[in-house]
């Protein structure tokens, strides 16, 4: 029962890290790509970078989550 709740709170941080990114990011890259964001493959290297980002920044907070102990895996 443990090893879900430890999925549920990482997934529930990477998917709010993905929402702060997002929120911070998107207009800057709109502007940046013009035109050109409404062409897929300039959409799919923003999510690429930001699924890899936050992704780190989860991995970062759950390693300092459990060395604090306040997760335990």
């Amino acid at each position: 029962m443990a090893e879900i709740w430890i999925i549920v709170i990482a997934v529930s941080i990477f998917l709010i890290i993905t929402l702060i990114y997002w929120k911070f990011t998107r207009e800057t890259i709109k502007t940046k790509y013009g035109h050109n964001w409404k062409i897929w493959g300039a959409r799919t290297f923003y999510w690429q970078d930001a699924i890899y980002i936050c992704t780190g920044v989860t991995s970062i907070i759950l390693v300092l989550l459990k060395w604090t102990n306040v997760l335990i895996f």
